[in-house]
């Protein structure tokens, strides 16, 4: 892949990062590192798809590094850089060599007013430019902070996995600004899952009286908060259960998670 459009300063950076890994990376990771790269994807390849050739111009990729993401997830980080050290290019990938995020910078806040259905059409097109699987059902589209965000949330036997899935950021005019992926691990579901109503039952005995719950729970898959703290629930694997949602008599509303097959409380979201 490596042409004439690029830089003797980027071939040499690239050389650089992938034979002297920085000390960002621990000895314990070194191993994981060095299987994970014989399949993730150089940030070379990335970049001569994403970006044009005089914007090569200088750029430089840096040590390779092994971070964790927001979620507890461990990744391979890449980076080409600019005059300055001005961060151009992020490719992030899962130590399997799945991609999960790909961040540009300096992507101008032009307009276009994209319609839902052509930033749809815009952020497949993306998708396959770079050699992504096409997620599975219609996507979500919003507009923040000037950009329009194409979401697929992912579903798993056709339930879905909050904060997961495929997201693609792009400017006014359709223009790739970044793409995230994310694939938290699943426990294998139960044998058998208990009815909603059950699990309507079973949160009820759990509330105090003058409750009002809503009568239709939903499955999802969720981690459990009972079993660690903010700095490891991002590890653990989610389990599916039931949501069941609702209001304590003061107005507080409250969202109470137990095992679609146990029952067994896993986690609340907004009880005092």
């Amino acid at each position: 892949m490596c042409k004439v459009r690029w830089s003797l300063a980027l071939l040499v950076g690239l050389v650089a990062a992938c034979s002297a890994p920085g000390a960002a990376i621990a000895p314990s990771d070194t191993p994981q590192l060095i299987r994970a790269g014989l399949n993730f994807r150089p940030i070379a390849t990335v970049a001569t798809t994403l970006v044009e050739p005089l914007e090569l111009r200088g750029l430089v990729a840096t040590p390779i590094s092994v971070v964790r993401s927001d979620a507890g997830e461990q990744r391979i980080r890449q980076l080409l850089v600019g005059a300055g050290g001005i961060e151009a290019l992020r490719v992030e990938s899962a130590l399997d060599g799945s991609l999960r995020l790909i961040a540009k910078s300096g992507v101008p806040f032009e307009g276009g007013g994209l319609t839902p259905s052509v930033a749809a059409a815009r952020a497949l097109r993306h998708l396959l430019r770079v050699g992504l699987e096409i997620p599975v059902g219609g996507p979500s589209v919003r507009a923040a902070a000037g950009r329009t965000l194409v979401t697929w949330t992912r579903q798993v036997r056709g339930v879905p996995v909050p904060n997961d899935g495929t997201r693609v950021v792009l400017n006014g005019a359709g223009a790739l600004v970044g793409i995230s992926i994310e694939e938290s691990p699943l426990a294998a579901p139960p044998a058998r899952i208990v009815p909603g109503e059950g699990a309507v039952r079973a949160a009820t005995g759990l509330l105090p009286s003058g409750t009002s719950v809503d009568e239709s729970p939903v499955l999802a898959w969720v981690a459990p908060t009972e079993e660690g703290d903010e700095l490891t629930i991002g590890r653990v694997l989610r389990r599916l259960a039931w949501c069941v949602r609702g209001e304590f008599r003061d107005g507080t509303e409250f969202e109470m998670q137990l095992d679609a097959g146990s029952l067994a409380l896993l986690g609340w979201d907004g009880a005092p």
